[in-house]
């Protein structure tokens, strides 16, 4: 089983990702909640803008998927 999940997301001023939506998967409804879960676990380095951390709307991941039989 393959497939593959699009995340919309957002990295806040901490680096921490909020806001996770599902975009796109394929197949549907199979791997979306891993992928959700797996990418609130990330931390990313917060955008600086005149010395102050920002938050980052709109970011994308794709995540792939491949279960061995």
């Amino acid at each position: 089983m393959e497939g593959y999940v699009i995340l919309r997301f957002t990295i806040d001023e901490l680096g921490k990702t909020r806001d996770i939506e599902v975009v796109d998967a394929n197949p549907k409804r199979y791997f979306e909640r891993e992928a959700m879960l797996a990418l609130r676990n990330w931390k990313y380095q917060p955008k600086i803008v005149d010395g102050q951390p920002v938050s980052q709307p709109g970011q994308t991941v794709r995540l792939e998927f491949k279960l061995n039989k």
